[in-house]
């Protein structure tokens, strides 16, 4: 049975984003979407990393400065997964400032550059 709370998640979000811009499935690499934490402890192990940001760097390479992120660019804040929009990211529970994104990864070609 998968917990409630992870019904849509971050990694959704991340999943969707990817897809819709690049055509590429993170779940080609991570495995299926996680439903429950022991599910996300797999995924970790099955990559060999200890953290979420391990996970996303197993798909997109090393990440980079927040700084330096464009519309489109997954970021990261504590245990969540959001998307670059401009100034501000998209998270599933409240916009976050760019300033408090922790980290950043490109997703790769995008029509915009």
């Amino acid at each position: 049975m998968s917990d409630p709370d992870w019904a849509d998640h971050c990694g959704d979000l991340w999943r969707r984003e990817v897809l819709l811009a690049t055509g590429r499935d993170v779940c080609d690499v991570v495995g299926a979407s996680p439903r429950r934490p022991r599910e996300w402890v797999g995924i970790m192990r099955r990559l060999g990393v200890r953290n979420l940001s391990g996970v996303v760097s197993a798909v997109h390479g090393p990440s980079i400065s927040p700084r330096l992120a464009v519309r489109g660019d997954v970021v990261r804040c504590g245990w969540a997964l959001g998307i670059c929009r401009g100034e501000v990211a998209e998270f599933f529970n409240a916009p976050l400032p760019m300033a408090q994104v922790e980290e950043a990864w490109r997703i790769g070609a995008r029509a915009d550059g």
